[in-house]
């Protein structure tokens, strides 16, 4: 298990939330990759605290889809299913969708004009980091300000996010546009229904073929 070299554990933050957020950024940028053996001491070290804060961090990221815990066996970064990714896609894009169409009527300006940011970026890059608490999904998200979905969004999107990094292409992003802009340009406009069914062709259409490459991919290297 080669772990990132980073610094030891920040003192401004509580230990087994250090060790839960440097793994979890670990295996969503792709540095621990999927199907990968992690080793509690190799942890241990590279965070630099004790065994305790390390397992209630794998057993954190375990509940979330991202490590696969088999007792006296070992414990992995979980592999990359194009099944359950398709499940999941389907799942987040109506749970997206939702939050999209509840919170464009409440945009401020300042909302709006952050959308418009994304709308000229690079499609690909825009989904790549959009679908994240900084990208354009954090701004509904925050403007909804729904405790609930807040917390099954936290839980469900870094196993999308992880999934849209380790993509075999970056065709699927690149198609889908022409679907982000109408998706950002129709909710800056207050156009809730119509961002929202937007979103639901950005999953259902674009994102979800990515489980597909993943399909074609694996039975390529069998």
């Amino acid at each position: 298990m080669p772990v990132p070299v980073t610094g030891a554990a920040s003192p401004r933050r509580l230990i087994r939330d250090e060790v839960f957020l440097r793994l979890l950024d670990a295996i969503v940028d792709g540095d621990l990759l999927p199907g990968e053996q992690l080793y509690d001491a190799e942890i241990e070290r590279w965070v630099g605290v004790s065994r305790t804060p390390v397992r209630k961090a794998l057993n954190q990221l375990a509940a979330m889809g991202l490590v696969e815990i088999l007792p006296q066996r070992r414990t992995r970064v979980t592999p990359i299913e194009s099944r359950r990714l398709r499940e999941l896609l389907t799942t987040v894009g109506v749970l997206v969708a939702g939050v999209v169409r509840d919170a464009t009527p409440l945009l401020t300006e300042d909302d709006r004009e952050t959308l418009r940011s994304f709308s000229s970026a690079d499609a690909s890059e825009a989904i790549r980091t959009g679908l994240s608490a900084d990208g354009f999904l954090g701004v509904f998200v925050r403007r909804l300000d729904n405790a609930t979905i807040a917390r099954l969004l936290k839980r469900h999107l870094p196993e999308v996010q992880r999934a849209l990094k380790a993509a075999p292409s970056s065709a699927p992003l690149e198609k889908a546009t022409p679907t982000l802009k109408t998706l950002i340009d129709s909710a800056v406009a207050g156009k809730a229904d119509k961002a929202a069914r937007a979103t639901r062709d950005l999953f259902d259409t674009s994102i979800v073929s990515i489980a597909d490459e993943f399909a074609t991919s694996s039975k390529e290297a069998r």
